[in-house]
């Protein structure tokens, strides 16, 4: 499939809330841009928690090649918290033989947005989360998150704090 809307789920090795710090949420803004300008693609929506983020992408007409961004996102990051911040996680044998900081899991987990339907429910998804794990009781007061530019474009009520339960709960299971 080329182009598409894909949501992204990306954790930091061990759940280490190292995205806490203005100092990391700066120098990911900078790996996120420098990314984009390269390889672009539209932000539709994103979180940003402690020790991991969702977001939702759209990628150009010719290209769905999301991995080559988050690979690029990821090592920029890296190579400018190590410099700024210091080393992650002491390195296990594997990332060692790898030459990999400990700052990211491998992996990220991917969804293709399916319609319009599943397209609102991640974005809730997304939005629902700093409260799901506690951190606010209305999403407007996590200031991570597009949700505010969301209320802005009236698609949101700043006082919403989840509507569909259901729904998200079984998001959350999946």
């Amino acid at each position: 499939m080329e182009g598409g809307t894909f949501f992204f789920t990306v954790v930091t090795y061990h759940h280490l809330p190292i995205l806490s710090t203005d100092t990391a949420r700066k120098i990911l803004h900078r790996s996120w841009m420098d990314t984009t300008k390269r390889f672009p693609f539209e932000t539709i929506a994103i979180c940003l928690l402690p020790d991991h983020l969702h977001c939702i992408w759209r990628l150009p007409e010719e290209d769905n090649n999301y991995s080559v961004r988050w690979k690029e996102i990821k090592r920029l990051f890296t190579k400018e918290y190590l410099r700024e911040i210091g080393p992650g996680e002491e390195r296990n044998i594997s990332h060692q033989k790898r030459h990999e900081a400990a700052i990211w899991q491998r992996r990220f987990w991917e969804h293709t947005i399916l319609d319009e339907e599943d397209l609102e429910t991640h974005l809730d998804y997304i939005h629902y989360n700093p409260i799901k794990h506690g951190y606010v009781t209305k999403a407007v007061d996590w200031e991570w998150s597009s949700f505010n530019r969301y209320v802005e474009k009236g698609i949101y009520d700043k006082d919403w704090i989840g509507g569909d339960e259901g729904r998200l709960q079984r998001m959350s299971e999946e």
